[in-house]
């Protein structure tokens, strides 16, 4: 496989961009960033004109393929009539109309472009409505990276973070200032009785939970069992709000969501990557009391982009396609992803490498971690990193398959892969553990 072009569109782009990329996690691909082209179905193509199985999905947002024919069609037709219109139009109503159809939690919904400023709005509503101002999050959970959420996601090393009852929050990055860590109560995942004490304590402060209901952003942790029920029940009791991140897992492990998943229904939940199929558009919303505050207009949202009709007529589309036939869809993507994982496995014991394989539905974690030990929350995910993952990586897009650059090691399925893209990914997968055994 040859790159040249990508190397020399790097190297050019780094004059003039910020490091050659448009965003941090794109930097971290080996050799250098590829430069892609043009993406069809479940395949890309970059400009060197090499063809890759797509499992990267844009991160995940991509869950119909690339260029799906039927949100290309509703597109293309809304372009001839305005992408902006700064005004309300009838598509956004079809479209709220639609998601608090099939969104267990969604009595009413707002729209923003990214998960990041959704994060926002959502804590911004939560303190007006209980008049509290602390916002628990869990350590290794992405919300966003503005500075008042960007806590505690992934520290370098255990040292920094404290005792796991008594954890230490830990600022992302440089230039976010100390003070942001007043209002942020870091708590370790999937521990109940740390959650307890700390709401029995200090529940007259605190605004809301926000967890990702299926830890997403450091592998994929799926909750213990009665965690998720032990969080509803634990923040009705104290009167705090339970809020959902499913950026990523929103319309992502089933139609109605990880809450539908689990059944259990946050006060306010972010819904997701998925919705657009590619176009910058986020839901969030929640209980009709809660979100009359931004309806009266007492809390403030805004965004001039925000429900904008070209992005609101692909979200449509998308929901069209997801929930057709009761969602069946999920199913056969589900089925895909099984089998994908089951002979990944497969091959990691025949090359005799020890594969972590962790996931719901279409999407799943991969990291080179004994498959017996069990990891259910941060500090498991980081003690051991043993470097296989990116040389792994760069063996696979040797052999023409895309996946996540850096060791979180996300795989999506989408609509658009097929039991032929399946069998040429395992090929390729033996290959690349061949020659992780032989290195």
């Amino acid at each position: 496989m040859r790159i040249e072009r990508s190397r020399e569109l790097f190297e050019r782009a780094q004059r003039s961009l910020a490091g050659g990329v448009g965003a941090q996690v794109r930097s971290l691909a080996l050799p250098h960033p590829v430069y892609f082209d043009r993406g069809e179905g479940s395949k890309l193509y970059d400009v060197d004109g090499n063809e890759y199985v797509d499992y990267l999905l844009a991160y995940g947002p991509l869950i119909l393929g690339h260029c799906p024919p039927p949100v290309v069609e509703a597109v293309s037709e809304q372009l001839a009539r305005g992408t902006a219109f700064g005004a309300p139009h009838e598509t956004i109503v079809a479209l709220a109309e639609k998601l608090v159809e099939i969104v267990p939690c969604y009595e009413m919904v707002r729209f923003n472009n990214s998960g990041s400023e959704a994060v926002q709005a959502v804590q911004r509503l939560a303190r007006a409505f209980t008049g509290k101002s602390k916002i628990i999050k869990f350590e290794g959970h992405y919300h966003g990276w503005y500075d008042n959420i960007y806590v505690s996601h992934l520290p370098e090393a255990l040292s920094m973070i404290g005792l796991p009852h008594a954890p230490w929050a830990v600022l992302g990055s440089p230039g976010q200032p100390e003070s942001v860590l007043q209002d942020i109560v870091v708590l370790p995942w999937n521990d109940l009785e740390v959650v307890e004490r700390t709401l029995k304590a200090r529940a007259h402060e605190i605004a809301a939970i926000i967890t990702e209901p299926i830890m997403s952003n450091c592998g994929v942790i799926p909750p213990n069992e009665g965690y998720l029920e032990g969080l509803r029940r634990l923040t009705a009791e104290h009167e705090v709000l339970l809020i959902f991140d499913e950026v990523i897992t929103g319309l992502r492990v089933g139609l109605h969501s990880a809450q539908g998943h689990f059944g259990v229904t946050p006060d306010l939940s972010i819904i997701g990557k998925a919705l657009g199929a590619g176009y910058p558009i986020i839901s969030w919303g929640g209980r009709r009391e809660i979100m009359a505050l931004i309806a009266e207009r007492q809390v403030v949202h805004a965004g001039t982009f925000n429900a904008n009709p070209l992005c609101a007529t692909a979200a449509l589309a998308t929901l069209t396609e997801l929930a057709r036939d009761d969602g069946a869809v999920y199913d056969r993507m589900t089925t895909l992803a099984t089998r994908l994982k089951d002979g990944i496995a497969e091959r990691a014991e025949s090359h005799e490498i020890p594969v972590r394989l962790q996931g719901i539905g279409p999407f799943f974690g991969l990291s080179f971690r004994d498959p017996e030990v069990p990891i259910t929350n941060f500090r498991e995910a980081l003690e051991e990193y043993p470097g296989r993952y990116p040389r792994f990586r760069l063996a696979l897009l040797e052999r023409g398959v895309h996946i996540f650059p850096s060791e979180k090691g996300l795989w999506y399925l989408s609509t658009a892969h097929t039991e032929q893209d399946i069998a040429r990914t395992l090929d390729s997968v033996d290959g690349a553990l061949a020659a992780l055994e032989g290195g």
